[in-house]
């Protein structure tokens, strides 16, 4: 009996070490913060910051990640690359920051590269934490600026009205042909 637990404890060691070891830098978090602590407003930056720990003993914190933000308010985007920088590390965790100017007030998605591994991100422009020194450091690294793609109406209205109207629009073109059809026959008579 003590036999059966000693391997089942042992078999459990071997399977669970593995798992946790999966990333050697995990992603703990994402938030966002302005540099003077005021809610967001448009054309100002804001500092995407990523919390992150160790995820295997000995692993040496990467000294920069990237963060691709590539859905607005779960609709596709012009991709936006966030360039990120170690700022503070110690212990089993470090910091991230970078800075970029958000399309507009909203939730963002995409994915975040620490060293040679990759999570998925979602934050929301509304929702800014409080300001700490980080969102104040010097030399955080800037995304570039990009303007949002442009405005289409279905992405303003949605598809439902846009398949309405051009169901209509097309069903006027058939009633107009039909219209026109019996005055031609009319003439040639």
């Amino acid at each position: 009996m003590v036999l059966a637990l000693v391997l089942s404890m042992l078999s459990l060691g071997l399977v669970a070490a593995p798992a946790a070891a999966k990333c050697p830098t995990c992603l703990d978090g994402v938030s966002l913060q302005t540099p003077d602590g005021q809610p967001w407003s448009a054309g100002k930056p804001v500092t995407l910051v990523v919390s992150a720990r160790r995820g295997a003993p000995g692993t040496e914190f990467p000294t920069t990640g990237l963060a691709v933000v590539m859905q607005t308010d779960g609709e596709r985007t012009k991709c936006l690359n966030v360039p990120l920088k170690l700022v503070k590390s110690g212990g089993d965790s470090a910091t991230y920051a970078g800075v970029f100017y958000p399309f507009r007030a909203a939730a963002y998605d995409g994915k975040l590269q620490l060293g040679d591994y990759q999570f998925d991100i979602s934050f929301d422009v509304k929702t800014i934490a409080a300001t700490t020194a980080i969102a104040q450091t010097p030399d955080l690294p800037v995304a570039q600026y990009e303007e949002a793609s442009g405005v289409t109406l279905s992405s303003e209205i949605g598809t439902l009205p846009m398949l309405g109207a051009a169901v209509a629009f097309w069903a006027g073109v058939a009633w107009f042909i039909y219209r026109r059809m019996p005055r031609r026959m009319a003439l040639a008579s």
